[in-house]
């Protein structure tokens, strides 16, 4: 397992589990102002576009800040797309507020002036990539993250199930938990 047993119960209870600054200061204002400056980095040196849930997705708790970069290029067109708005896909970067651990997957996103729609961050989505132009990302957005004192984790580091009874407050997935769930969760 990657987290102790007092690792899970803080990270259930939204609690950091890092020492390190800003995570050390327990204040997620401070964390999301240092993640808001690490998200404007990726896309001054990576050229890309984003749309970022800073707002816990606009109700309930989420344990992470999903950001999600994209190039407006044919490397980034969706596969099945449906023609009205905006398509995409992107690289999403899943940046926990709790610890200095983030996740890639790759996700779709449409819209248009009248809504939209959007992938949901899932365990079995971790380290999967599709697209090419996705794929070009993860290095160099790796990099700068990297750079900035964070470490990217992968599917096999989060794949431990968690010990029997544990409840996972998330509406993202199911049990059995494994502990990404502890990690990346939205309580709705």
């Amino acid at each position: 397992m990657l987290f102790s047993a007092k690792e899970l119960d803080l990270l259930l209870a939204q609690e950091c589990i890092s020492s390190e600054h800003p995570w050390s200061t327990r204040d997620e204002s401070q964390i999301d102002s240092y993640l808001k400056t690490v998200c404007k980095e990726i896309s001054l040196a990576a050229n890309t576009l984003s749309r970022i849930e800073w707002g816990h997705y606009g109700s309930g708790y989420a344990s992470f800040v999903d950001a999600w970069f994209y190039r407006p290029t044919p490397a980034f067109d969706v596969p099945s797309p449906v023609r009205h708005g905006e398509e995409h896909v992107g690289l999403v970067v899943l940046l926990s507020r709790l610890s200095p651990y983030f996740v890639f997957m790759e996700g779709e996103k449409r819209w248009h002036p009248k809504g939209g729609s959007s992938y949901l961050p899932a365990f079995e989505g971790v380290d999967s990539f599709f697209s090419s132009g996705v794929l070009d990302l993860v290095a160099p957005v790796q990099k700068i993250l990297e750079g900035r004192g964070l470490r990217r984790l992968g599917k096999g580091e989060l794949s431990s199930l968690l010990p029997p009874g544990i409840q996972v407050p998330t509406i993202l997935g199911d049990p059995p938990y494994v502990e990404f769930d502890a990690l990346f969760h939205w309580e709705d």
